[in-house]
């Protein structure tokens, strides 16, 4: 969560541009991913000693790491799609009008569009980021989230349904 602000004040990631319950809703979710502390399959394989599998329990295709979640999965294809083309286009626009001497990290983009934009250097590209992209990634992350969860319950369900008989 790297990001030039200053002590005492909210990093961007946890505020909101709007005071819309839905979009404040969202937060938490982005925060823990930001953070380090939402729990996928692999953090769950890490926690039991591997006596979880680190595989997607979705897709079965790969670990289910962050990039994964984000980007990979195509059972997430769904809830991904039609957001990523928004947040490519308009973070090409944005970061287009920043100087960086290192590359873009999608993921990063996707997480944290803040880590590329200084509110010092570049008002209008920071207010931007506030405005259009970080609201799109915020609810690409919400709309991943609650489709894997939704997934995981009906894998859950038919799990027990299974066992029934």
């Amino acid at each position: 969560m790297d990001h030039k602000y200053n002590i005492g004040s909210v990093h961007p990631l946890a505020t909101s541009v709007s005071a819309n319950l839905k979009d404040i809703r969202k937060i938490p979710v982005r925060l823990k991913i930001a953070t380090g502390n939402y729990i996928l399959q692999i953090h769950k394989a890490s926690f039991s000693k591997n006596h979880t599998s680190s595989i997607c329990k979705l897709c079965s295709k790969a670990d289910e790491t962050v990039e994964h979640f984000i980007l990979l999965c195509e059972k997430l294809d769904e809830a991904r799609i039609p957001i990523m083309s928004k947040i490519l286009h308009n973070g090409s626009l944005i970061l287009a009008k920043v100087t960086t001497s290192f590359p873009v990290d999608l993921i990063q983009l996707i997480i944290n569009p803040f880590c590329y934009v200084d509110i010092n250097v570049n008002r209008t590209a920071f207010e931007e980021t506030s405005n259009i992209l970080e609201p799109l990634c915020r609810l690409l992350l919400y709309n991943l989230h609650n489709k894997r969860y939704a997934l995981l319950a009906n894998i859950d369900n038919l799990g027990s349904r299974k066992s029934n008989f």
